[in-house]
């Protein structure tokens, strides 16, 4: 695995969220061609700025650290989205004492059972594992964005150096008799302020009759190549904060 700091410098999009908490400077490990974040212990949702409403259906992946505490076995695996990203993929069996990935998913509200009296909480959490990956694919798809055809991958998430590596899947309509005239910047790896929808057409993993897509935040890059794939063409130019590419389309950060 490889460790790569990123800057403590953030540059905020102008419609991009709030991220006030994020005064800290992730360290990042590489797996499978992809950077994720090591988080700490008592690392929540929050400090990513992803325990938000617009984020429902989404999912976000972290490296846990070694840990003196024993796994569980939480068949139910729903927490409040404030709960420990670490400590809730210990209780659901997702990670041992040794660490290791989690994923989780941020859900709607819901009373969780806490040993105490019911908790109703704003948004929950579930760890994604073999264990629930039937309910959490529901819950995945009830909740997925959908987006407009100009609809700028920016403004449907905000902007922010710490979600790179993440992959955020959203709902493309069917497309307008008439495709935005919007400039494309990009081949296989697109702008960070790119049009979602249509950078998916231009990549080959979306049709004009729409659907799921699902897109990874990569690291920025100084030039872009254009190109013109069956009839939508795209131009050279730089990537700006991150890149974006098409998980179809698998990019090494």
């Amino acid at each position: 695995m490889t460790r790569k700091p990123f800057s403590t410098t953030l540059t905020l999009a102008a419609l991009s969220l709030s991220f006030s908490t994020l005064a800290f400077t992730p360290v990042m490990t590489e797996v499978d061609g992809r950077a994720i974040p090591e988080i700490e212990w008592d690392t929540t949702l929050k400090k990513f700025g992803l325990d938000k409403d617009k984020f429902l259906g989404q999912r976000f992946t972290a490296m846990c650290p070694k840990t003196s505490k024993k796994a569980g076995e939480d068949k139910v695996a729903v927490y409040s989205s404030t709960h420990s990203i670490c400590e809730a993929g210990l209780l659901a069996g997702a990670i041992d004492s040794k660490g290791g990935l989690v994923t989780v998913q941020v859900n709607p509200g819901s009373e969780i059972h806490t040993g105490n009296p019911k908790l109703t909480t704003a948004r929950t959490l579930s760890v994604v594992g073999k264990a629930n990956a039937e309910a959490a694919d529901k819950v995945y798809r009830d909740h997925i964005q959908q987006i407009k055809w100009n609809s700028k991958f920016t403004r449907s998430i905000g902007a922010s150096k710490h979600l790179i590596g993440q992959q955020f899947t959203f709902d493309c309509p069917a497309a307008p008799s008439t495709l935005p005239p919007r400039r494309i910047v990009g081949t296989d790896l697109y702008a960070f302020n790119t049009m979602t929808c249509l950078a998916a057409l231009h990549a080959g993993v979306l049709t004009k009759d729409g659907g799921l897509v699902t897109v990874q935040m990569n690291p920025g890059k100084a030039k872009l190549v254009g190109s013109v794939r069956d009839g939508l063409e795209s131009h050279d130019g730089n990537s700006g904060l991150s890149s974006l590419s098409f998980v179809a389309n698998p990019v090494n950060p």
